[in-house]
């Protein structure tokens, strides 16, 4: 979440980081950053996030159903430290 926000200020998009902060999450009991209602502020977790994603994907026949926010050139290192992370987090690239 946090390389998705610093790609998107730096490309231009912070409009799109609003939603984005840091927030207390019962199910992990820490405090994170996380993405959150533009419309009551709640913590969206990763499985609604997952299931509309999934929803997307599958209806569209595959990932041209997702809309592109951003293409963006990311440093290797940092790509790779969100692809290995086991932190249970979703991404959509």
């Amino acid at each position: 979440m946090e390389l998705a926000v610093h790609l998107l200020e730096r490309n231009g998009r912070a409009d799109l980081t609003t939603s984005v902060k840091c927030r207390y999450s019962r199910t992990m009991r820490e405090r994170q950053l996380t993405n959150g209602c533009r419309h009551c502020d709640a913590l969206q977790g990763n499985l609604p996030v997952q299931e509309e994603v999934f929803g997307q994907v599958v209806a569209a026949g595959g990932p041209d159903g997702l809309n592109t926010l951003l293409v963006a050139e990311c440093p290797i290192l940092e790509w790779q430290a969100v692809v290995h992370d086991n932190g249970g987090g979703v991404i959509a690239v």
